[in-house]
């Protein structure tokens, strides 16, 4: 064949970028806090239960020395008393002896037996309740609360985004080449 043909086909090439996204800090917040803790004062006074006995035991014989001393004084007084009005009645009775009565039979039965006889009783003591009172206690107390004073700051989140890119170009052009070559033509006629 004396024509020969050859093409090229053309070729498109490309360069391509993906599509990029930095990102440096995430929002987050710095936390920084400051905290005064709570306070709780407490200041108690004790109650107290006083109970007073020296009266139960001043009736059981149980005396403190003073309250000793002052009953037997108020004893031995009241005893002086009964014995001077007693030594004071005879001797009224022995005024009236003109009276045809003769006291000196009762008063020598009298001071022999008589003074001396005793009325016993029972009785339970202590009688009377020992006083008891109460001193009441005290709660006091001063709360003062905590305090947290934050100072967190935000960190700002910076983002730099490359889009894609796509470059395209003609890596190779198309093209026919025809060659044609007689010598291989023979005509006869």
């Amino acid at each position: 064949m004396p024509i020969q043909i050859s093409t090229q086909p053309s070729i498109i090439g490309w360069d391509v970028q993906k599509a990029k996204l930095d990102q440096s800090g995430n929002g987050a917040r710095a936390l920084v806090l400051e905290s005064t803790a709570p306070l709780l004062e407490i200041e108690t006074q004790q109650p107290k239960i006083l109970i007073d006995q020296s009266q139960s035991f001043s009736e059981a014989g149980l005396k403190g020395l003073k309250s000793f001393m002052n009953d037997a004084a108020s004893y031995g007084q009241q005893i002086v008393s009964q014995g001077i009005a007693r030594i004071v009645d005879q001797g009224n009775a022995f005024i009236e002896i003109q009276s045809s009565y003769d006291p000196i039979p009762d008063q020598a039965l009298n001071n022999a037996y008589d003074i001396f006889d005793k009325e016993f009783n029972y009785g339970a003591i202590p009688q009377s309740r020992p006083s008891i009172t109460l001193d009441r206690g005290q709660v006091n107390f001063n709360f003062r609360p905590g305090d947290v004073n934050n100072q967190s700051t935000e960190r700002k989140v910076e983002m730099n985004y490359t889009p894609w890119q796509v470059d395209y170009y003609v890596k190779q052009y198309n093209s026919i080449n025809f060659r044609y070559e007689p010598s291989q033509f023979k005509f006869t006629v």
